[in-house]
């Protein structure tokens, strides 16, 4: 009798076959594709930040459904690329390349072919996120079991998807430019994104998997689509037992989002002018101006505009402000500039008469090669020069070795090689410490972190965004660097060249905000401050 209805209890499972594994595999992938679409729209500059609620359930149902790892895989795979096709549609913004030398119908081609293969490129992550999920024995629920399947569904698969975005996806191994990292998508939900001051942008991401999880457990079970999730350990049943699930995820939401709101209250008490216990505050409040001259990439390049024009463009700017600190953006001082009359004397004649600290963004020439920096005019320290250390690949050096080398002689841009600095140094203004990034460097947050407890207690980035003229790529830049400030409990200064310029404070609030491919300066006020987050505190992450 005993063997009889072990016999029944396995023909079971393999008699009924679930819709969803009726498809093949090459039917399943265009949907794939097309629910990473979806979620694409999630990104800042398309503004749907619930789809990154729900928007990766379709994926991990899907997975339910598949029979192989390779069918696993390219689904993933599929779906990533639909993901990142839509998020990374700022990069047609490289169009037009004339400055290049290229004509239109080349330079449509070569914004396109970038596009395509930074898609896939880091479509890559999510086909391996794909293949772990399937690959990995899950059973319903919270709980793991020492008996197989080992793992529990609702804490292995954010754990997979927290790994591979952001400790693979942001390692200088991957070469990737994670911008569009599925927490930026929340940038403007204030009281949410506290938490990332306990464990970073990685724990929103970890919250939002958590929720599209309970969404894909929910459907699995009521649906009967793909194969459902194998027993629980707490003995609810399966139906109830994901209503329980989603309703844990929704006590956290509220729960994050309730102290958070008390993160916002306190800062505001600490830090805002005029506020009734800003007795508390660490340092005093310091105005400072962003100065955005919106220099175009062809301006620049195909000196439509000589250089003697864009120094007294900003020389105009930075004059008579009544503010102690200007930031400009990157790359400004270049060897044009750095010739007597032009930019460079210029501001340093400003910081002295009006006594003023002034920090811009350089190209300079140092023994072994040219470095991409951001030099401090004005300070306690002669030698005040910050060397970027994330170079953008193919852009500022060859990854790959001998096989990048050769692509990147093949490259029409022909990029400059630039140096990098391996450690952290902020920069030493009156004030406090500056802790500098440059463009893409605020995306990775364990250098902005680095900077932070090597003694940075205000954080500017300097980015020129003019290579890719009016994409939403701004929009995303802006969105990481709210991030970059709650997680380190830090104002933030964004100076760009063509747009968005923002003063950010240690809550994430955008306090001022400047037009995009709009001329002018931008007036707030920051503070250095030296307390520490617990994520600042995290050196490992």
């Amino acid at each position: 009798m005993q063997s009889s209805e072990i016999l029944i209890e396995n023909l079971g499972p393999t008699t009924s076959v679930a819709w969803l594994q009726r498809f093949s595999s090459f039917e399943k992938l265009p949907f794939a594709f097309a629910f990473g679409c979806l979620l694409g729209l999630s990104s800042p500059g398309f503004d749907q930040s619930w789809l990154a609620w729900i928007g990766v359930a379709p994926l991990l149902v899907l997975l339910r459904g598949c029979s192989t790892r390779m069918e696993a895989f390219l689904t993933g795979l599929s779906f990533g690329v639909g993901f990142y096709l839509v998020s990374l549609s700022w990069c047609l913004g490289l169009f037009p390349l004339r400055w290049l030398g290229l004509d239109d119908w080349l330079g449509v081609q070569a914004a396109g072919l970038v596009w395509a293969v930074e898609s896939v490129h880091e479509a890559l992550l999510i086909g391996a996120f794909a293949l772990m999920v399937f690959c990995l024995p899950l059973r319903a629920g919270y709980l793991p079991h020492f008996k197989r399947p080992f793992f529990p569904y609702l804490l292995s698969v954010p754990i997979l998807w927290v790994f591979l975005q952001w400790t693979v996806g942001t390692s200088e191994f991957f070469v990737a430019m994670p911008v569009n990292q599925l927490a930026y998508s929340q940038a403007h939900q204030t009281q949410l994104i506290q938490i990332a001051k306990l464990g970073g942008s990685g724990l929103v991401d970890f919250l939002l998997i958590l929720a599209n999880c309970t969404v894909a457990e929910i459907f699995l079970e009521f649906s009967g689509a793909a194969r459902r999730l194998q027993e629980r350990i707490d003995q609810i049943s399966p139906k109830a037992g994901c209503w329980v699930d989603a309703l844990v995820v929704l006590i956290l939401v509220l729960v994050a989002c309730n102290w958070g709101a008390g993160q916002i209250e306190q800062t505001a008490l600490t830090t805002r002018p005029g506020a009734e216990s800003n007795f508390y505050t660490q340092t005093p409040v310091i105005p400072i101006a962003v100065l955005q001259g919106n220099v175009s990439i062809e301006e620049d390049r195909l000196k439509l505009s000589k250089p003697v024009e864009v120094a007294d463009r900003y020389s105009k700017l930075a004059s008579n402000l009544g503010v102690p600190i200007i930031a400009l953006p990157e790359g400004l001082l270049n060897s044009d500039q750095m010739t007597p009359g032009n930019l460079a004397g210029r501001l340093k004649g400003v910081a002295a008469r009006e006594k003023k600290e002034v920090l811009v963004g350089s190209i300079e020439a140092m023994r072994d090669g040219r470095v991409n920096g951001a030099r401090l005019i004005g300070g306690t320290d002669k030698d005040n020069l910050y060397v970027k250390q994330r170079l953008v690949p193919f852009g500022e050096f060859a990854p790959l070795g001998p096989l990048g080398q050769r692509i990147n002689e093949r490259l029409p841009l022909s990029p400059d090689v630039f140096l990098k600095s391996k450690s952290a140094r902020p920069l030493h203004s009156i004030w406090g410490g500056i802790g500098v990034s440059i463009c893409v460097e605020l995306i990775y947050p364990h250098i902005i972190s680095n900077e932070v407890r090597h003694g940075a207690n205000l954080l500017i980035n300097v980015s020129n965004l003019g290579w890719f003229h009016q994409s939403f790529l701004n929009r995303q830049i802006l969105a990481a660097a709210v991030m970059r400030a709650v997680e380190n409990g830090r104002f933030f200064v964004l100076a760009t060249n063509t747009g968005i310029s923002a003063v950010i404070d240690p809550s994430g609030v955008i306090t001022s905000v400047s037009y995009p491919s709009k001329r002018g300066a931008l007036i707030d006020t920051v503070q250095f401050l030296y307390g520490h987050t617990p994520f600042s505190k995290m050196w490992w992450l």
